[in-house]
């Protein structure tokens, strides 16, 4: 049994969404386990599974904050500590250069504070201004790890990464790391290369990350034939 670990966002979801979706099907057909792997919440995943009726085995969702298998159910849950996250909503809230800051709990977008913090978003407005106010957070706070996507700050616990839930998956299931695969495009994919996997990057992906992996694809399926073949 092997395992691929996909991110969605210009890596399964791309211009050859159609042909990654039918590969993928093949490849779990074949008794493979596939797991999606990306910085979005549950919610604004599952819309998007569902109707592209994508095959998975497991999600793992907030950047490896949390994991899911098929039925929903969190298999791992990694938190921001509270008082840490009501410091840093705070220092958002306080910024000009930022809006929207919420909650992720693990499973729905809040601004309550009251529950668990498994990530704080926030969109910004200025990239530069939004870099200085994560340096002020990261300087405070050092049990937690934050990035700028396009236009979102995206906060998590300092051990969470795309990586660590990956290996924590794999150890779940037996599987060594020679059968696991993993493939992105973007700077919350770089630690899927931390272990001991054989990953990859997309051509469209940032150059640190194509610079740490065994190789580039133009597309999923294009990595999926190949690991049919091996």
């Amino acid at each position: 049994m092997k395992v691929l670990v996909a991110d969605f966002d210009k890596t399964l979801f791309d211009e050859n969404y159609i042909k990654n979706i039918e590969s993928i099907k093949q490849f779990t057909d074949e008794g493979n386990v596939f797991v999606i792997a990306t910085g979005r919440h549950k919610d604004l995943l599952i819309k998007d599974i569902k109707d592209y009726n994508i095959t998975y085995s497991y999600l793992i969702c907030n950047d490896g904050a949390i994991i899911f298998d098929k039925e929903m159910n969190a298999l791992y849950k990694k938190d921001i500590p509270k008082q840490t996250a009501i410091d840093i909503l705070d220092i958002l809230n306080k910024s000009k250069f930022v809006s929207e800051p919420s909650i992720y709990t693990g499973f729905d977008i809040t601004n309550n504070i009251d529950g668990d913090v498994n990530g704080i978003y926030a969109k910004f407005s200025n990239r530069k201004e939004a870099s200085k106010l994560l340096d002020i957070i990261r300087q405070k706070h050092d049990n937690i790890d934050a990035y700028l996507s396009i236009e979102w700050i995206n906060i998590i616990e300092k051990e969470v990464s795309k990586g660590r839930s990956i290996k924590y998956l794999a150890d779940k299931l037996g599987i060594d790391g020679n059968n696991v695969y993993t493939i992105g495009d973007g700077i919350n994919d770089l630690s899927m290369s931390d272990y001991n996997f054989n990953s990859y990057a997309m051509e469209v992906g940032i150059d640190k990350l194509k610079k740490g992996t065994k190789g580039t694809y133009h597309a999923l399926y294009q990595l999926v034939e190949d690991i049919r073949k091996d």
